[in-house]
């Protein structure tokens, strides 16, 4: 089963919140700004197929500390795959019904059968009606990605900056080059995603299409570790 994608809309308040047809307003996810409903109405799809993650949902939920699950309070779950936790009233696997090995076969169809069959013309043509009203320009998917990507970037590098004063020089944020330094070690900041799991766990990963992630840096560990 394929999820709804869920599609933001002009709010009275004037700002952005996410919708779907099944199930109306999807909680939490008000926005000042179109690109972060979209991200936070779709956390699990995106992170599922490696766009986003919990760094990219932060920013969207209009967080910003570099812990990000206390900054959220009971924090997220397995954001790099499963979306926001069950726990916020958020996550996709919730009210579209998919669990977090559901979201990891939706990326694996979605590789399969090509985004273009996924992401459809008559989804796109639903956004950029909505848009339309709150007088945005219409876009195409290729662009709606490559703008979910560059958020995603921005966030991840806002939560490194902040890192980098509480780390005692174990990250050096370039933002110019868009690269950063942990313990010695040169990454592209576009290949690592910040991850943050069930148990309480969050760390700074590679990017990687596999489940078991080369992580970076633990930023929190679990309590028995």
């Amino acid at each position: 089963m394929l999820p709804f994608i869920a599609v933001p809309l002009l709010h009275s308040s004037g700002a952005w919140i996410a919708s779907t047809t099944a199930g109306g307003y999807v909680a939490g996810t008000l926005s000042s700004t179109w690109i972060g409903a979209f991200i936070a109405g779709n956390a699990g799809l995106l992170s599922g197929l490696g766009i986003t993650s919990a760094a990219g949902v932060l920013a969207a939920m209009g967080g910003g500390l570099s812990s990000v699950g206390a900054a959220l309070g009971s924090g997220l779950s397995a954001v790099g795959l499963a979306g926001v936790a069950q726990s916020l009233g958020l996550a996709p696997a919730t009210f579209l019904g998919l669990t977090v090995a559901g979201w990891a076969m939706v990326a694996t169809s979605v590789a399969a059968v090509g985004l273009g069959y996924f992401f459809s013309r008559q989804k796109l043509s639903e956004i950029n009606d909505e848009r339309i009203k709150g007088g945005l320009a219409i876009v195409t998917w290729r662009e709606i990605i490559a703008e979910a990507r560059n958020y995603e970037k921005q966030a991840l590098m806002n939560i490194l900056e902040e890192l980098e004063t509480e780390t005692s020089g174990q990250i050096i944020l370039d933002r110019l080059s868009e690269s950063v330094i942990i313990k010695g070690k040169a990454y592209n900041v576009t290949g690592l995603k910040y991850v943050i799991e069930k148990n309480g766990r969050e760390y700074i990963a590679k990017r990687s299409s596999i489940p078991c992630r080369t992580v970076v840096l633990f930023v929190v560990k679990k309590k028995t570790e």
